[in-house]
């Protein structure tokens, strides 16, 4: 059986990004970039919504002043 580690000495991932040619690299950076921004929008719709956000900001900003108003910090 192999191992995770032993895996990853079989797949040497410098040496295949060498070897590809110009032809092949372009589409495969473009690929790797799309499912980067796929995997952006799927964290954003599935994190704190845009109401949420101002919401949250809202409660911290009037946190922030109320520990101004206090002298006892000082």
């Amino acid at each position: 059986m192999i191992g995770p580690g032993e895996y990853m000495a079989m797949l040497n991932v410098v040496e295949a990004w060498n070897e590809i040619s110009w032809a092949d690299a372009i589409p495969f950076t473009l690929v790797l970039i799309g499912l980067y921004w796929v995997k952006v929008k799927i964290d954003a719709s599935v994190g704190i919504s845009k109401k949420q956000g101002r919401q949250l900001k809202k409660i911290i900003r009037e946190a922030i002043d109320e520990s101004e108003v206090c002298d006892c910090c000082k």
